[in-house]
């Protein structure tokens, strides 16, 4: 569920490759950093060892690898939509470093529909890197109503966009600072926070655009505070430039 996945490989690749790096390329690479910069921004945002966290597209555990010793143990869970990279992660990285205690193998669900199955519906803080800058906007809407209907307590649940730069990257391509090029209607996508905002209408979201937190590809960050109070006021309007 991580990245689209009609350019995912099978796992069956990466598991034959005798690389012990081949899970980490397969999710973009730069597995220290970006692992570290999700870490320290959801602390910032106040993330506690006895918060629960789900990384949804959590790909072969860049995050989990280093949120396992921080959270209390059992309190991560990550899906994705490739069993095999999870393992690739589990037992390339978790093993090795004598984690599977903290983050037992139960706890990483193979979720292809944003289903969350076996996830638990007391979710603090969710996190989706580079997930939806690869999906179509009703992948987002799909993953905002699932977990919204699952989840019983609030939750802070942060993803990730990439944003058009010009007024001509609305229906064509859009040059990033980054290099990359992405897209109105292909992989890599680009949205207006408008575009957000209208997928999470008449859900119990509220929104509000982080932005820049020091992304090497210069993705921006949005919050969406699942509050059922606050449907008072539409959570499509919510905050946010």
């Amino acid at each position: 569920m991580c990245g689209d996945p009609s350019k995912r490989s099978d796992a069956a690749a990466v598991l034959q490759d005798g690389s012990d790096r081949q899970h980490r390329a397969e999710i973009g690479g730069m597995w220290e950093e970006i692992g570290a910069l999700q870490l320290e921004f959801l602390k910032a945002q106040g993330l506690k060892p006895d918060h629960h966290l789900l990384d949804i597209g959590c790909g072969s555990l860049r995050l989990g690898c280093k949120v396992a010793p921080y959270l209390n143990p059992g309190n991560y869970w990550g899906t994705d939509r490739s069993r095999d990279l999870i393992d690739a992660g589990y037992d390339r990285e978790i093993v090795p470093a004598g984690l599977g205690q903290r983050l037992p193998r139960t706890n990483l669900v193979t979720d292809g529909i944003f289903d969350f199955p076996g996830a638990p519906d007391t979710i603090d803080y969710a996190m989706a890197q580079s997930v939806f800058t690869h999906l179509p906007l009703n992948h987002l809407r799909l993953c905002l109503a699932n977990l919204a209907r699952r989840l019983v307590t609030p939750c802070r649940f942060y993803f990730l966009r990439s944003s058009r730069q010009t007024a001509a990257g609305r229906c064509g391509p859009c040059l990033q600072k980054d290099g990359i090029t992405t897209w109105s209607y292909k992989d890599p996508f680009h949205y207006d926070l408008a575009d957000i905002r209208h997928a999470a209408r008449d859900l119990p979201w509220a929104l509000r655009l982080v932005g820049d937190w020091a992304h090497p590809r210069n993705q921006m960050m949005v919050e969406a505070l699942l509050d059922r109070e606050g449907m008072a006021h539409p959570p499509g309007n919510g905050s946010g430039g």
